[in-house]
Parts: structure tokens; C-alpha cells; sequence
């Protein structure tokens, strides 16, 4: 059970270690980089040794992230020794891949937002009220009087903009408002970054054209999904937003996406209108929000979806 800090506590704790591997989860999306890549750019300042893990392929599209190139995947060959393991914006352990094992850690820090968080670390700041990561690292900046520049800014934004859907989520509140406007006073150009978030590949858009037709709905519409089979699978392709397609489909209360990975293993994101979805995630050793949330099923993925239907059946 984690021991919970404050946000003074944890930025002292910060200052405390002199080595330090900052980790994000496994499908690293724009808030688990940005705030990885924002803290790790004070830290550095500071004099710190910071490596940045992230143990899956990295979307081009966050190519215009500061430092982007200095992530790093961990090896299973490689064990690397550290002060601090923090684990940033995950809510398992799991979600952090070769890391957990290839990292031999003091002291294991998470700073996340997920109301799922199954309290893993030494210790833990969590805010699950927060729309993202970043605004949490907001928070601690704030808190610690740690000075932002324009390179932070950019990845904070990011990370928040997109974890709240561009600002049109339910999770948007004003004081996620307040934080974006702040970071906007240090030169960052909104446009500019939604353009790179939703910029598509070709290869993107030829694959979404082939995994439409598989279009399925359950319970009178109310749920629909997508799947992704194992031919069709291409890990250098960003399927990222393809959820949102069932998702604004009206009378569509749940939206999935399956995606086939490996024979064995099937990777799940969901989206709901209304139900909460975080739950039947856990069940599945994943995690997220009531309204976003993910997990990895390990079996083939038809079996995975009739699993994962029936749990979510029960929700309608």
C-alpha cells in the first residue's frame, strides 16, 4: 500500500534523488510523454542523471515534443540502477512493461490521476479529480515554485489537451482551463499543436478504411465496437482514435476498440457516454476513467471480445 504525499512532499522527494528513471505506460499516449518529458527537463536543470523510459513504439505524431528523442526503450539485457523509479501516469505496475523489472529502484514514486490506481508505489500522489497528468504536474510546479520555460509548457499542454479530448471532455473542468491559459503565456501555440495531434499518416487512413466494415453492434445499438484482427495489425500504425468513430454514433453508450496484437494477446480501449467503463477495465487488470479506459486481454481476440461484451453487458 502506497504511502500518499503531498505535492510539497513529492516535489522534495524529487529534489532528494540524484539518479532517476522517469517511466511512462505501455500505448503512451500524449499526457504519460508530456508529463515524462516536462518533469524530466526541470530535473535535468537541476544537475539530476534522468532517463525516460517508455517500453512500446511511440506515435510520429508527437514527433514535435521537446526531447522526444531522449526516450528511451528499456532492454531486457540491461539492468539500470537508480535512486527513483517514478512511474509517471500509470495506475498498475503492469502498465509499465520491461521497466518494472529492469530498473532497480530505491525508491518507487507514481504521480498519476487515474481513478483506478492500485496503489503499487513506496509512494504515490494522486489526484483522480485532475483531467490529466500534466495538470497535475502544473500543480507541483505551482506548489514547488519550480520554474517553467517554453519547452515544458509545450509538453504540460500537450499532455493535457489531449487527455481531455481537446478540451470537449467531461473531465474538463475550469481550474483545466486555468493551467492550458497559463501554459499559453510561455509562447505556446495551441494551433500549432493540434495540428500535429491531429495530423494522420496515409497509412493510418488506408488501415481505418479496412477496419470500418467490421462495425458491430450489441444491445439495440447501445454498444458498439470495432476489431482489429491479426492481419490487419500494424504496430508502426496509430489506431489511437479509432474508438471515436462508434463512439459518436447515436444511441451508442459504449464504444470498443479491439486490436490483435499477437495471437494470444488483445489490446482493448473503451469509451462510454455515460457508464462507467474503468471498472470493467480493472477486471481485466487494466484501468483509466469512468469514461476512458483500457486493458489487455490475453487471448485470441474473438474470445477476448465475447469476454469482454459479456462484462460489459452488464453495465447496460
Amino acid at each position: 500500500m502506497s504511502k500518499n504525499l503531498s505535492l510539497q512532499e513529492t516535489g522534495e522527494l524529487l529534489l532528494q534523488a540524484e539518479k532517476i528513471v522517469l517511466c511512462t505506460h505501455v500505448s503512451p499516449d500524449g499526457d504519460t510523454l508530456g508529463s515524462a518529458l516536462g518533469l524530466a527537463r526541470f530535473l535535468r536543470q537541476q544537475g539530476k542523471e534522468v532517463t525516460v523510459y517508455c517500453d512500446d513504439q511511440i506515435n510520429a505524431g508527437f514527433g514535435f515534443l521537446p526531447e522526444i528523442e531522449l526516450v528511451q526503450r528499456p532492454s531486457a539485457d540491461v539492468i539500470v540502477e537508480a535512486d527513483m523509479l517514478a512511474v509517471i501516469d500509470a495506475s498498475s505496475f503492469d502498465r509499465i512493461g520491461l521497466a518494472a523489472t529492469q530498473v532497480r529502484y530505491k525508491t518507487l514514486l507514481n504521480i498519476d490521476h487515474h481513478i483506478s490506481n492500485t496503489r503499487f508505489a513506496d509512494y504515490l500522489y494522486l489526484d483522480a479529480e485532475a483531467a490529466a497528468t500534466g495538470e497535475v504536474m502544473c500543480d507541483l510546479f505551482v506548489a514547488m515554485g519550480w520554474p517553467l520555460d517554453y519547452e515544458m509548457a509545450v509538453c504540460f499542454y500537450t499532455a493535457i489537451t489531449t487527455d481531455c479530448g481537446s478540451f470537449r471532455y467531461a473531465n474538463t473542468t475550469p481550474k483545466t482551463m486555468r493551467q492550458a491559459a497559463m501554459l499559453l503565456e510561455y509562447g505556446v501555440q495551441s494551433n500549432e499543436i493540434s495540428d500535429c495531434l491531429d495530423m494522420r499518416s496515409r497509412s493510418t487512413v488506408e488501415l481505418l478504411g479496412k477496419v470500418l466494415p467490421s462495425l458491430t453492434f450489441e444491445r439495440d445499438g447501445r454498444i458498439a465496437y470495432l476489431t482489429i484482427t491479426n492481419d490487419l495489425y500494424d504496430k508502426s500504425t496509430n489506431t489511437d482514435s479509432f474508438v471515436s468513430y462508434p463512439r459518436y454514433i447515436e444511441g451508442v453508450e459504449i464504444a470498443v476498440m479491439f486490436k490483435a496484437v499477437e495471437p494470444e494477446v488483445t489490446r482493448v480501449s473503451m469509451r462510454s457516454q455515460s457508464v462507467d467503463v474503468a471498472q470493467v477495465a480493472v477486471r481485466f487488470g487494466g484501468g483509466g476513467h469512468l469514461r476512458a479506459a483500457g486493458c489487455t486481454i490475453y487471448a485470441p481476440v474473438e474470445e477476448a471480445r465475447r469476454q469482454l461484451l459479456a462484462e460489459l453487458s452488464k453495465l447496460i
